[in-house]
């Protein structure tokens, strides 16, 4: 079977799912945003039909998958009518603006055949499989810290829908951490605890632009999950330290190092990628197979509920 791709908002991530969907050699046939503009310049691109809606492009009948690249307040709406419809979600994250409302989201996938699977792609760099992959194979021992960060300085944020908490529903926290949450649930699995500190520097925002969530996993593990956008210097590393060894990545070097116990740092050769094209090379196989996605919604809505639990009413 051939599987056609629509996709759904045209901004910056879309170039990335688009440029994923055509390393799996799956053609973009339809695209659609708010934005006019974007959507030529998309259509243009990948020789794809423009259509007015998202609503219009899933009950076309003319793809069997959307890649929805929307802002958060937009994701139900999308997400459901695909489900409804039959049509294979890859869903950006974070899965909603707010809990309940990704919670509708996991209840319509979970009425429906589709498939729905979450964009946390950073599951899929060569060096985070890595690193699970020591984890499993008892390398490391027990767990006992994970530290991850991912900061830099964002511009114009102020001026883009990031910062607006009625279309994104938070911050750093729901947007950057998002994928933190997700990484250390998937390395330590379910998280039983967790607390935040956050603040504001940007002005005429109403969200935070630096935080730091301090989660406890279920086995114990601890991790410091931080973000920034106004951050001067940009840092992006997970490290993960056990009782017999420790296993370290700094995405912007693309360097893996690994140090026993009882032993010198070794630097593992991994390859690099930003894993748009594994993520959807694994959405494409659960589509194929009729199996469960490797992330699903219940998947995005615990990453919702363990970030959104730290916001103020």
């Amino acid at each position: 079977m051939t599987l056609k791709a629509g996709i759904i908002g045209c901004g910056e991530i879309a170039k990335s799912h688009a440029a994923g969907y055509q390393a799996n050699n799956i053609k973009i046939i339809a695209v659609t945003d708010i934005n006019p503009e974007a959507a030529k310049a998309m259509a243009a691109e990948f020789g794809a039909e423009i259509f007015a809606s998202a609503k219009a492009l899933i009950e076309s009948g003319k793809v069997d998958m959307v890649s929805i690249c929307t802002p958060p307040v937009a994701h139900e709406q999308d997400a459901v009518c695909a489900l409804a419809n039959g049509v294979h979600v890859l869903l950006e994250k974070p899965q909603a603006h707010n809990v309940e409302s990704a919670a509708r989201i996991k209840d319509a996938a979970t009425k429906s055949q589709a498939v729905l699977m979450l964009a946390y792609r950073h599951r899929f760099l060569p060096a985070i499989v890595k690193i699970k992959s020591y984890i499993d194979e008892g390398r490391l021992g027990k767990l006992v810290f994970i530290h991850n960060i991912f900061c830099g300085y964002a511009f114009n944020m102020k001026d883009k829908w990031f910062s607006k908490r009625s279309i994104a529903g938070g911050g750093t926290m729901l947007d950057t951490s998002s994928h933190s949450v997700d990484l250390f649930r998937y390395l330590a699995g379910e998280i039983v605890e967790q607390h935040a500190v956050m603040g504001l520097h940007l002005e005429g925002t109403d969200v935070e632009d630096v935080s730091i969530i301090t989660v406890k996993s279920l086995s114990g593990t601890l991790g410091s999950l931080s973000a920034s956008w106004v951050a001067a210097d940009g840092m992006a590393y997970i490290d993960v330290c056990g009782e017999d060894g420790r296993i370290s990545y700094d995405y912007c070097t693309n360097e893996l190092q690994y140090k026993p116990r009882e032993g010198n740092w070794k630097k593992i050769e991994v390859l690099q990628s930003r894993g748009f094209a594994e993520q959807i090379g694994s959405f494409i196989t659960s589509i194929s197979l009729h199996i469960q996605a490797a992330i699903t919604a219940d998947d995005g809505l615990r990453a919702m509920e363990v970030i959104c639990s730290n916001y103020k009413v």
